[in-house]
């Protein structure tokens, strides 16, 4: 029998105490501006996104965590499918028998997408065990609440899980919920996170909030834009505009300007940078992920898609990303967005 602990990816910081607990970060709290960024510093320990993965011929997983009353579930995974679904709320230890499986099976733990957590002794126990070495493209995506994917049913279902998932892709997860307001703690981030591709979805956040109006949000997101550029020269980069929001896409938010507005003003500041010469910045149209009526039934409060939700954005985002990924430098993918 062998036993190894788990490596955790996706993770910009992982920090261990003294009594061996271990708390995750998705962001370099360098660039944190407290008491403002307070809120967002919460939220980036989360660990949405955050994995291990083994190889094994079977044996047993076990998991030492402790989550707060928020916290999303565990999922464990075997060759890919979801095998288990565990609680993390409160303190947990679970003992997974996987059972005898073919030799080089692979087993994944997804740690919950939400909710504070912190873990000890997350370690596979059983015959042929190691550690899954790293493959696959580096993928970064950004956003809100609705990259976040709280509402989705387990960690291994958020659309980002889901994407990364389908193409083998090692996934850095940027969801914050509520907290998408291009800060320079997480452009820095990206710029210093290794990725074969990056995306990042904004504006829903600011609409909400009024974060920017119309005079500060295109230089926001130009300025942001920048930063990411500059760590990453030859990088595709996705812009995803806002998934439609039915209620909210003609009216005026507090400082003036609707969603549509937003959205208006994210694709002038792309075009202006990718008329400036940057062939590796695009543009995908978040409005048209889902149709009106879709809209209406996977989003039961008309911002945050269900679980199916999710899953279609996915199936649709999925392939765009994966186009931008493989496509020749400079093709310039125009069909993602036609408005």
């Amino acid at each position: 029998m062998v036993s190894v602990a788990a490596q955790w990816r996706g993770v910009f910081t992982t920090n261990q105490d003294d009594d061996g607990w271990t708390a995750f970060n998705r962001l370099d709290d360098t660039e944190l501006l407290p008491p403002a960024t307070d809120n967002l510093a919460r939220i980036a320990t989360m660990p949405a996104g955050v994995r291990a993965q083994w190889t094994a011929a079977g044996g047993k997983l076990f998991i030492e965590g402790e989550g707060d009353a928020e916290a999303s579930s565990y999922d464990v995974l075997v060759n890919g499918r979801l095998a288990h679904r565990l609680p993390a709320v409160g303190s947990q230890f679970h003992e997974v028998d996987l059972g005898p499986l073919q030799g080089g099976s692979s087993v994944e733990l997804w740690l919950p997408q939400f909710g504070q957590l912190r873990v000890r002794d997350v370690r596979l126990e059983g015959a042929d065990v190691a550690l899954t070495p790293a493959r696959g493209a580096r993928w970064v995506t950004y956003g809100s609440s609705i990259t976040h994917c709280r509402e989705a049913d387990g960690p291994s279902e958020t659309w980002p899980a889901l994407v990364a998932r389908e193409n083998g892709w090692r996934l850095t997860s940027l969801g914050f919920a509520g907290e998408c307001y291009l800060d320079d703690a997480v452009s820095s981030t990206i710029a210093a996170t290794g990725a074969d591709l990056i995306s990042l979805s904004v504006g829903i956040n600011v609409y909400n909030a009024g974060a920017y109006s119309p005079r500060t949000y295109p230089g926001a997101v130009r300025a942001f834009l920048k930063v990411v550029r500059d760590g990453h020269l030859q990088t595709p980069i996705a812009m995803i505009t806002p998934v439609l929001s039915v209620p909210r896409e003609e009216e005026v938010g507090p400082l003036g300007w609707t969603l549509s507005d937003y959205r208006k003003a994210t694709v002038a500041a792309v075009r202006r940078l990718q008329a400036e010469g940057d062939d590796q910045l695009h543009l995908i149209d978040g409005a048209a992920v889902f149709s009106p009526a879709e809209a209406e039934e996977r989003m039961p409060d008309s911002l945050h898609p269900d679980t199916t939700g999710y899953r279609l954005m996915a199936e649709r985002l999925g392939p765009q990303l994966a186009e931008l990924l493989y496509s020749p430098a400079g093709s310039p993918l125009s069909e993602f967005f036609t408005a």
